[in-house]
């Protein structure tokens, strides 16, 4: 493929679907999977540490939950993409050992059940369809009914023996400091739980711990950082800065929006979408956003439903993969011929969609707006990756292309706890009512962490 110029391998065949087994927590598993994920986290993921800041609500919240007091959602922030690996490690091992440095052990070790996208298993690869089901992750799909994933998954947050753990956000958002988009599944769960347990005469309350992450990158990349802005401005064909070599953050930053004006003139001239005048570039980043979805739309028949576009983004991602991995298929020389056309098309589609994916959450300022909780240096990480990811998915890549090598610091922070029994309460039982002002509830929890005020109410 180097020859093309492409980062992955076209589809040009429709395949059978993998199936995922039961989701079912592998008890001889779970001790590999606890001793290599340091490992893992520092090796593959280029974590140099995780600090979990004020680690006592995390514990209060676990220990509620396992001596039968609540049942428990985690309801983390998804910004980057390794926060589901965090969160494991850090329930797992981290807040076992703290409890025992303070001399109040946890009754149990503690476990998450993930939910996931259904598409994680699909370019995951073989090795994720293993793992995801075996440490007691479970799918769901975003843009189609799901009976079966839904029931399962309210089964565990109203009987399993862990905390189940999800993104409200829906998927990764690509920016730790922009503020959270919060769709309302995580909260309707949860307060058909309440009624659950209710109906059943069970007296735990359910809560929602909201969890955000940011990470604060190695200051000693900033070479590495240089490095990668070099390749950028060569690949967009802008001539090489004199004075970027990595010690001058300034510098960094102006190369780095010298290449995000570039990347979006490249798009708009692909997607011949001109910019009227007077157009700011966050404008023109919309306009770039709907013109990729409305082609990917296009090739697969889709009509604009009028939706956000994180929504549609979903719509076509479920429509590519069902032509990818399609339920079944005509058996004559013809109809497989066919139907490897069609898969061909969705791939083609789904380059599209990928772009929409990562530039739905662009924001052109944010590289210059004052930092929240980090610093001026992990914003200009932040946009590089995602600058970098922008040019991969323009050379047909997603998501497994985004590099991964800039060293960093996790952090957790956990908000207050959110009591959905008493939303319900408040709310005089009216789930509409109560669903709306536990997710503003929500995203302000998680605002706030954002913000370095975890501790307002």
């Amino acid at each position: 493929m180097k020859r093309s110029g492409l980062v992955a391998k076209p589809v040009f065949d429709a395949r059978t679907i993998p199936p995922l087994p039961p989701s079912r927590i592998s008890h001889p598993l779970m001790p590999l999977v606890r001793f290599l994920a340091p490992f893992y986290l520092r090796l593959g993921l280029a974590f140099n540490d995780i600090e979990l800041v004020r680690p006592q609500r995390f514990l209060e919240a676990v220990r509620a939950f396992q001596t039968g007091q609540t049942r428990l959602l985690v309801a983390f922030r998804h910004p980057y993409g390794d926060e589901p690996q965090l969160l494991l490690h850090a329930f797992q091992q981290v807040l076992p050992r703290l409890a025992r440095r303070l001399g109040q052990p946890l009754p149990a070790r503690p476990h998450l059940h993930m939910v996931h996208d259904y598409a994680v298993a699909l370019w995951g690869g073989p090795l994720i369809r293993f793992i995801l089901p075996r440490v007691g992750a479970v799918p769901v799909y975003h843009a189609r009914t799901d009976t079966a994933g839904i029931r399962a998954i309210r089964d565990l947050l109203l009987n399993g023996a862990h905390p189940l753990a999800l993104s409200p956000e829906g998927q990764i958002s690509y920016h730790s400091e922009a503020a959270p988009r919060v769709e309302q599944g995580a909260v309707r769960m949860g307060l058909w739980c309440v009624k659950e347990l209710a109906q059943a005469g069970r007296t735990e309350r359910v809560q929602i711990l909201p969890v955000s992450v940011h990470y604060r990158y190695d200051a000693r990349a900033a070479g590495q950082l240089a490095r990668m802005l070099r390749r950028l401005e060569k690949e967009s064909g802008l001539p090489a800065h004199k004075d970027l070599n990595g010690q001058q953050l300034q510098v960094m930053q102006d190369v780095a929006e010298r290449v995000d004006n570039r990347l979006l003139e490249i798009c708009e001239t692909f997607y011949a979408c001109p910019p009227p005048a007077g157009l700011t570039a966050q404008q023109r980043w919309e306009r770039v956003v709907e013109a990729a979805l409305g082609r990917s739309e296009a090739i697969l028949g889709l009509a604009d439903s009028g939706k956000d576009p994180i929504q549609r983004v979903y719509r076509v991602r479920q429509a590519g993969w069902d032509l990818i991995y399609p339920a079944r298929t005509d058996g004559t020389a013809l109809g497989r011929a066919l139907a490897q056309r069609r898969a061909g098309e969705a791939w083609l589609a789904m380059r599209h969609m990928e772009l929409a994916d990562l530039m739905a959450y662009h924001q052109v300022n944010y590289l210059r707006d004052p930092p929240l909780t980090g610093s001026a240096y992990d914003r200009l990480v932040e946009t590089v990756l995602n600058l970098d990811d922008l040019v991969k998915r323009l050379r047909g890549g997603n998501i497994s292309n985004r590099s991964n090598r800039i060293r960093k610091q996790a952090r957790l922070v956990p908000g207050q706890m959110i009591d959905l029994t008493w939303h319900l309460a408040d709310a005089g039982q009216d789930g509409r009512l109560a669903t709306r002002q536990a997710s503003e509830a929500l995203r302000a929890q998680l605002t706030a962490c954002m913000e370095g005020r975890e501790d307002e109410r």
